[in-house]
């Protein structure tokens, strides 16, 4: 078993290793990665703030609170006209501020005059309720959890901007947080008026072929041998 272990940390060594090198970068050949949104001049400066979160949202004798960051941006606001509200979703990964003023929700933003947020993912980037991750703390980081720190910020904002019943949400999100955003608009549609859910893999499932498939395809951009080197030493493996 031991021996089992070590052979598969080794391979898994070898996939990152791939993956990590020159020629490649976080699935994309280098040159053609995927830019991050262009940054505007801002008339404004985009806020950094803290939302407090409660830790378990269904444990009601859980009292412990942890601090949320968030991005803001007021510079298209027009709550005069009307109440519009986007709002970012960060997944598995640091929040980033260039969201604030770039991306493709920028010109809809300046056309219906909305109030821009980025919310931070739990235990990711500086929003980590805890100082280790050990496995006790990780029980808390989960999607429905998640969703639960969405709806709650949601509710907050509305208060903190003094936003009536006839504010429109809309939230977005790419990959799994556009599982996220999707889900959200779902389970509170009287918080979220529309999601767009870019990518997003809705429906959860154990066996899931398809996400080891997008993983070959990266792989297959450093080499297509790599690709056919570890599908024999995993097939080795389960027949041991």
């Amino acid at each position: 078993e031991m021996m089992k272990l070590g052979v598969t940390v080794l391979i898994l060594f070898s996939v990152s290793y791939a993956l990590s090198s020159e020629s490649v970068f976080r699935g994309h050949l280098l040159g053609y990665d995927i830019p991050p949104p262009k940054v505007a001049v801002s008339r404004v400066e985009v806020a950094t703030d803290y939302f407090t979160q409660r830790l378990d949202h269904f444990d009601p004798s859980n009292t412990i609170v942890w601090s949320q960051r968030y991005y803001v941006n007021t510079e298209y606001f027009n709550a005069t006209e009307r109440e519009t509200i986007f709002l970012m979703i960060a997944g598995e990964g640091q929040a980033s501020v260039s969201w604030m003023t770039g991306g493709a929700w920028i010109e809809p933003a300046e056309k219906y005059g909305a109030l821009l947020f980025e919310l931070e993912h739990r235990f990711y980037g500086v929003s980590h309720p805890f100082d280790d991750l050990s496995t006790e703390n990780l029980r808390y980081l989960s999607s429905r959890q998640a969703l639960e720190d969405t709806a709650t910020f949601i509710n907050g904002m509305n208060q903190e901007y003094n936003l009536t019943k006839d504010a429109k949400w809309i939230v977005f999100g790419g990959s799994y947080a556009g599982s996220l955003a999707a889900w959200l608009r779902q389970k509170y549609p009287h918080l979220v008026q529309g999601a767009m859910s870019a990518s997003g893999p809705l429906f959860a499932q154990l066996d899931f072929p398809e996400y080891l498939q997008v993983v070959a395809d990266d792989l297959a951009l450093y080499s297509r041998e790599c690709v056919e080197t570890v599908k024999t030493a995993f097939t080795q493996l389960e027949n041991w």
